[in-house]
């Protein structure tokens, strides 16, 4: 591996590490219940069991399971998830589907009745159902069903490791797209590039910058969408819970082999050079070129951006905003300067 132009990758270790982020997100838009996809994972991967699955499309069914919800033949492709044979979205299908209608984590004995009475009952895929009698008759299956912990601890211990070496580049698309769920990302890439190569960042530093960058608002479909489209003014709580995306995609993002660095320039973009910023008030020492890059970027990215609650800013009105910010000691005046001669 080229470690100038390579790094590894592994989509299930990154999915599972952003799933409490995206869980939040499924449960507002897909109104399914807590850890759902977590829950699908864990049954499917049963199921395969008794399929007697290969490794690698265990693996691949994993992952498929965990992001079930955004999948499509495009994104599975650029995941590396092979699905030719349908197995795997049939699987997911049928679990889904039992859990979205009865929640398998459910404590209540005559829920688990009703799971079992409808399955039965139903002709559609006697195969599959079969297979789900089987694995529901044990107090072990509903148990496990209950804990995210005991799911992790099965999902780590019963897959292969199919770690992938990716260009710089390949992961930097499989970010993106995760990023993009929050909105789209590509006019913020395309500022950071930019200013990546005003200051000649060697290749790799400017990859890992511009992947850091596009999962920087990751963490912001931890927020409700009735807080991120609310017009008025936010009360203290709404923004307490705003400020808290930060710290949550901090935890999803250094949870990732490989991406110590990204992690970092990907929360800190909130941090000011007076400590008063958040989530963790880093003082000015502690905040490198590509912290306080990324802070400045990030800001007039928003500026320029139309809003539910506001229109967006021209350059020169976002050149003043930013200026102020520098003049009360919360932004760098030096990139802000750099930023002002590459963007006129």
């Amino acid at each position: 591996m080229d470690k100038k132009k390579q790094m590894n990758f592994n989509i299930n270790n990154f999915l599972l590490a952003v799933t409490d982020i995206l869980d939040v997100r499924d449960r507002e838009s897909n109104k399914v219940s807590k850890s759902h996809s977590l829950r699908v994972a864990y049954v499917s991967l049963k199921f395969a069991e008794q399929l007697n699955l290969e490794p690698k499309e265990m693996f691949d069914l994993c992952a498929y399971s965990l992001f079930h919800n955004y999948i499509n033949d495009d994104n599975a492709k650029l995941l590396g998830i092979d699905n030719k044979s349908n197995v795997l979205s049939e699987i997911i299908n049928f679990v889904h589907n039992i859990d979205e209608s009865f929640d398998l984590s459910n404590e209540d004995i005559s829920n688990r009745d009703k799971i079992i009475f409808s399955v039965k009952n139903d002709d559609s895929n006697i195969k599959y159902n079969e297979i789900f009698l089987n694995l529901s008759s044990t107090v072990d299956f509903w148990m496990d069903c209950q804990s995210s912990n005991m799911i992790l601890q099965y999902i780590y211990s019963s897959l292969y490791d199919f770690t992938e070496v990716l260009t710089f580049e390949e992961v930097l698309k499989r970010t993106s797209m995760f990023g993009s769920l929050y909105e789209n990302v590509d006019c913020f890439l395309d500022k950071c590039k930019l200013m990546t190569s005003f200051y000649n960042f060697e290749e790799k530093d400017q990859w890992t910058f511009l992947i850091a960058a596009s999962m920087i608002n990751f963490g912001k479909l931890s927020i409700p969408i009735t807080i991120i489209e609310k017009k008025e003014s936010l009360t203290k709580n709404e923004y307490e819970i705003v400020k808290s995306n930060i710290y949550n995609n901090k935890n999803a993002l250094r949870s990732i082999y490989g991406f110590d660095d990204i992690s970092k320039w990907a929360t800190r973009h909130q941090e000011q050079l007076n400590a008063e910023g958040y989530p963790s008030k880093i003082k000015a020492s502690d905040l490198s070129l590509k912290d306080r890059l990324m802070a400045i970027l990030n800001i007039y990215n928003i500026l320029l951006s139309k809003r539910i609650y506001r229109s967006s800013f021209t350059h020169k009105e976002a050149m003043d905003i930013l200026t102020l910010k520098a003049k009360n000691y919360h932004l760098d005046e030096t990139i802000i300067k750099d930023i002002e001669k590459v963007f006129t």
